[in-house]
């Protein structure tokens, strides 16, 4: 029985509440247990609610920040 990643590290965050992103924009660089990657916006929009930090430990599926359409 294999085990799955619960958990991954904040590494770099690329954004901040206010700012404007779009589809494809990293926001944040995760790094789990086998694998580092960019953590990309699903949609244009602007950052609010940024809920981690460079340093923070966050289970998979967390909410990372919500992006505000129309913005």
């Amino acid at each position: 029985m294999g085990m799955s990643t619960v958990e991954v590290d904040i590494v770099e965050v690329y954004v901040k509440n206010g700012q404007k992103v779009a589809i494809g924009d990293p926001l944040v660089r995760l790094e789990a247990e086998k694998a580092s990657f960019d953590l990309e916006a699903e949609s244009n929009g602007t950052v609010r609610d940024l809920a981690v930090a460079e340093g923070d430990v966050r289970n998979v599926g967390d909410v990372i920040c919500h992006l505000e359409s129309g913005a």
